[in-house]
């Protein structure tokens, strides 16, 4: 059997795991990397210097800073995700309740000034992330199955005051990515299973006449590198804008992959969108992704003597992602699809009480868009539109240690889409709201 027989469908589950959409936010982007940002949902990140954690989203703030300061925390994800669907061939049922598991997002700061001019920061976050979980005997398990994909990002940041209105600043990152695919033959495993009976060897039949019959396994994790890049404009103590940059990031991923499929049944069940099958032997493979560009201005205002205001707006440039291309040890192409992703942007506005020295109170409301058009949207995690609705708060202690805590409340639209052509067609209607809870520590040296 040929490599390119053997790893097209397999290239095709990984690039879905990873660019298809993050744990809650659209696209593959995470946005919690802070809990006093999440009190406010996330906006003015590149403009406000409450914390250390705001350096890892525009350098240039490291310059605000006049002692080395620390933030720890993380963010607790509750999602509620339902699935409702059926077979457009037989009308089984493929409903399926909670789909994504609760998650935590850690986040490690720090900030060091040198001089009045001079400054570093260090960051340990997650950029990106998603995680869905089906039943082994789920209906649908050609497309749920389970999806899991995990990240850390290490960045190292520095920057440099020119006068005292403008700040620029630099980092680098590397960012570890593993990722883990599962699939299962549901209920078109048996299906194929009787209609083949007869027609090939009973022996063909193992791997699919079972819906836990696992047909596609695939785990993978690889270093992808990048950089990224901010400008700080203060009109004065009161007044700034920033515009960040982050590059884009490109995943060399390499796989083991295995199928309880028999391969002798390729050139019948591949035409159907059924993983290459390899007799349960594993098999390798390999995969480049390049993850987009992102772009935020970002502006904070404090419009009376306790009142600020701040806001953002990203834009992703998801349209570079136009198809997915898989190679094999001599180059030569295994795969090519067609994706069409158009660009996403976010919005938020929020504003911030600050009631005297020791406590602080915010709140939010942001708008994600979508970059995955209606026709290509999966059950691995049926990307939509979301709004956030946020509110938090600060507790200083003294004039070096403070505690943050913030909550968000998300609540995605509802879309209804058809997965898969032919007797593996399924459609389906999702919904999904989540809670997000986080707290952190900051110290002041």
């Amino acid at each position: 059997m040929s490599q390119k027989t053997l790893f097209k469908k397999t290239a095709l589950a990984i690039a879905v795991a990873i660019v298809s959409t993050s744990a809650w936010s659209a696209g593959f982007q995470l946005n919690e990397f802070s809990s006093s940002g999440l009190g406010r949902a996330y906006s003015g990140e590149g403009a406000i210097a409450d914390d250390a954690g705001n350096a890892s989203r525009n350098p240039a703030l490291i310059t605000m800073f006049d002692r080395p300061t620390f933030s720890i925390g993380a963010v607790y994800i509750d999602p509620d995700v339902n699935v409702t669907g059926n077979s457009a061939l037989t009308g089984q049922s493929a409903n399926q309740d909670n789909i994504a598991p609760t998650a935590w997002v850690p986040n490690v700061h720090f900030v060091m000034p040198i001089n009045d001019q001079f400054g570093w920061g260090a960051s340990v976050t997650s950029n990106y992330g998603l995680a869905t979980e089906f039943n082994d005997s789920y209906g649908a398990g050609i497309y749920g199955g389970k999806t899991d994909l995990e990240t850390l990002n290490l960045n190292l940041s520095g920057a440099y005051r020119l006068d005292n209105n403008w700040s620029f600043g630099v980092g680098f990152d590397a960012v570890y990515a593993r990722a883990k695919i599962e699939r299962y033959a549901g209920s078109l495993g048996p299906l194929l299973s009787r209609q083949l009976t007869g027609r090939v060897p009973p022996s063909y039949l193992n791997g699919i006449n079972e819906p836990d019959d696992q047909i596609a396994y695939l785990k993978g994790d690889e270093w992808g590198f990048g950089w990224n890049a901010g400008i700080l404009y203060e009109l004065d103590k009161n007044n700034r804008w920033g515009l960040t940059y982050r590059s884009e990031v490109k995943i060399d991923f390499e796989g083991d992959y295995k199928s309880s499929i028999n391969p002798a049944l390729n050139s019948i069940l591949g035409s159907m969108g059924l993983p290459s099958g390899t007799g349960g032997r594993t098999e390798s493979g390999s995969l480049s992704l390049h993850l987009p560009e992102m772009w935020e201005v970002s502006g904070y205002n404090l419009v009376a003597p306790q009142w600020a205001v701040h806001y953002s707006l990203t834009y992703t440039s998801w349209s570079q992602f136009q198809e997915l291309k898989a190679t094999g040890s001599n180059d030569q192409t295994l795969f090519y699809k067609e994706e069409s992703f158009k660009d996403a942007y976010r919005i938020a506005l929020g504003t911030t009480y600050y009631y005297d020295k020791n406590w602080t109170f915010r709140t939010g409301i942001a708008f994600d868009d979508s970059p995955v058009p209606a026709n290509k949207r999966s059950i691995s995690i049926p990307d939509q539109d979301r709004l956030w609705l946020s509110a938090g708060m600060s507790y200083a202690f003294n004039d070096d240690a403070s505690i943050d805590v913030g909550a968000s409340y998300m609540h995605g639209q509802k879309v209804s889409f058809t997965e898969g052509e032919g007797a593996a067609a399924y459609n389906f209607t999702s919904e999904g709201k989540a809670w997000l809870f986080g707290t952190n520590f900051n110290y002041a040296f």
